[in-house]
């Protein structure tokens, strides 16, 4: 695969690995209600490098499958943050 070709930013995610992860921590986050993740944990959770957690979780944001207040990420509906 050439990575040079894969994109991912916070509206839109072309590779399949990145898609693939965007499945994962969606479903995560609904197998826990109530999971309030820093961008530091969810990093060591999900095993990623943190500036790549930054744009998956970013883009589940912009997606509006999560909330964030900037601190934390919660799934969308269980907090009362807003973006």
């Amino acid at each position: 695969m050439d990575v040079s070709s894969d994109t991912c930013n916070h509206t839109t995610c072309s590779s399949h690995e990145d898609a693939d992860l965007h499945s994962r921590i969606r479903a995560e986050y609904g197998e826990m209600p109530g999971l309030k993740l820093t961008l530091p944990q969810a990093a060591r959770l999900f095993n990623l490098e943190q500036g790549r957690c930054e744009r998956v979780l970013g883009a589940l944001v912009d997606d509006g499958a999560l909330s964030s207040d900037g601190k934390a990420f919660v799934r969308a509906g269980d907090g009362s943050w807003r973006r």
